[in-house]
């Protein structure tokens, strides 16, 4: 039976699970004071662990060892950077607090998944989602896979925007057009529940394409009666 460090050594390797490979990362990251690693997730570049830094809860993020890309850590650092620097404390993704060319450590963000939260929290969910995407889209970040609604965590006071591995500088980015298409258009049965005429929103999503600050108040009202 494999002992629960050479589990570890194995996924931070992951999907080779060198052991010697994996005990190098796990020693590099502990030489910057990440402590307490236990695995979350593997995407397809990247794999993330939630540990400790200086007493607080982080997310960790090396890329996966068959990686075609390199770099995609850099990138993503430079784009969480950027947004922090972008929009301050409205900044709805998270703050990256250790940056190399083999990992990334980042706030933990703590919430209920978009589609969870739009259960307990309705309106209010949604109106939190479209808050954050605009945000993105005023600053030139296109997230990519804003679809995804694991990328949406809903804590009650604001929507937070989490994996940017796949984001990218855009003049016109639309986050906010394909969160409302994914997740509101494609649901009209979700739609007539909150009582919003499909009509009136898709007019005001084809005016958001050519005046985003004009449209952005105006969708926002509709769902914040």
């Amino acid at each position: 039976m494999e002992s629960p460090s050479s589990q570890l050594f194995k996924l931070l390797d992951y999907p080779r699970g060198d052991l010697k490979e994996g005990e190098r990362r796990f020693k590099l990251l502990s030489s910057y004071g990440v402590e307490n690693l236990s695995f979350v997730s593997k995407g397809y570049r990247g794999v993330v662990f939630r540990g400790e830094l200086s007493g607080k809860s982080v997310a960790v993020k090396l890329p996966r060892s068959d990686a075609g890309k390199k770099g995609i850590i850099k990138k993503e650092c430079s784009v969480l950077r950027y947004l922090e620097e972008c929009l301050g404390e409205r900044n709805p993704a998270p703050k990256a607090y250790i940056c190399t060319p083999e990992f990334l450590v980042m706030e933990w963000i703590e919430g209920l998944p978009f589609t969870e939260a739009l259960r307990v929290y309705g309106k209010k969910a949604v109106v939190s989602a479209l808050e954050s995407c605009y945000l993105l889209d005023t600053c030139g970040v296109e997230h990519s896979e804003i679809k995804g609604e694991k990328h949406l965590i809903y804590n009650g006071e604001r929507t937070r925007v989490i994996d940017f591995e796949s984001a990218k500088f855009k003049e016109n980015p639309r986050n906010l057009l394909q969160f409302a298409g994914y997740h509101l258009l494609r649901r009209g049965e979700l739609l007539k529940e909150l009582q919003i005429d499909e009509g009136v929103l898709r007019s005001l999503l084809t005016l958001y394409k050519e005046k985003r600050g004009k449209a952005f108040p105006k969708i926002l009202s509709l769902f914040d009666k």
